[in-house]
């Protein structure tokens, strides 16, 4: 009886050894697959986009993916790109698609019960942009007008809250969205005012309201584990160095974020 005993209490020894080997960090899968995959926004620019001459994917969410992967592999180029959306950000990081979701992601209580987010890399806020001939000037002019927003994003949350009298209509993504502001579907449309500035670099005719009715923190999200303490913290450790020695100062002014 005794020996069966010590039979069954090894067996558990050697089963929770083996399950704890089995065990790995996202940190240290990164380093095993030597990639770093990366959910990012194809539509935002100056955040995230496909340059149409290269067609490779551009802009200061980009940059910031390229110095992780600098950070984690010792090198930028070890990086593999994957388009994601408002609707489909979250789904990518808690699935394992993605290691992290670096695409103008604000960081939301509700957001935050199901993925983890790195300290915010940039501050932004819900503004508005409108033909510069429009008579819209501010949010209070938009309470019996149609707006849109980009479906999934603070945006459309943020304005039934604060404008419930005004009409929202929506899209899966930022070039529909526009190309609906442009055929005069709307009169407005509203999101973060740092994406909005990518639509002004490109199109004159338009202007961006001046108040902001949202402060939105961008942080780089990760699936929500304890094994992933070690890559918060790298990230984390990334971001404040970076903000340190003026390199993330530097990015903002290369894709005219300040």
């Amino acid at each position: 009886m005794k020996k069966i005993i010590c039979l069954f209490i090894l067996s558990l020894i050697l089963l929770t050894s083996c399950s704890k080997k089995e065990v790995i960090s996202s940190y240290d899968k990164i380093i095993e697959r030597d990639v770093l995959i990366v959910g990012v926004k194809t539509d935002s620019k100056p955040f995230g986009f496909i340059n149409p001459k290269t067609g490779q994917n551009e802009g200061f969410d980009i940059d910031i993916a390229k110095s992780a992967a600098l950070e984690i592999l010792g090198n930028e180029r070890k990086i593999q790109f994957v388009p994601v959306n408002p609707n489909t950000r979250i789904e990518a990081v808690t699935s394992g698609e993605v290691d992290m979701v670096i695409a103008t992601m604000s960081i939301t209580p509700q957001r935050e019960y199901f993925v983890d987010f790195s300290q915010p890399y940039y501050i932004a806020g819900q503004s508005a942009i409108v033909k510069k001939d429009s008579s819209i000037n501010t949010f209070a002019d938009l309470k019996h007008k149609t707006t849109i927003v980009v479906l999934g994003s603070t945006a459309e949350e943020n304005l039934r809250r604060i404008i419930p009298t005004a009409k929202i209509i929506g899209y899966t993504n930022y070039k529909d969205a526009f190309q609906a502001l442009k055929e005069g579907k709307a009169d407005a449309l509203s999101t973060d005012n740092a994406i909005l500035t990518g639509f002004i670099l490109d199109n004159k005719g338009y202007r961006i309201l001046k108040n902001k009715i949202s402060r939105e923190p961008y942080a780089i999200a990760i699936k929500r584990d304890d094994n992933n303490e070690k890559l918060k913290k790298t990230l984390d450790m990334l971001i404040t160095r970076m903000n340190r020695d003026g390199s993330m100062t530097d990015l903002k002014k290369k894709w005219h974020l300040i």
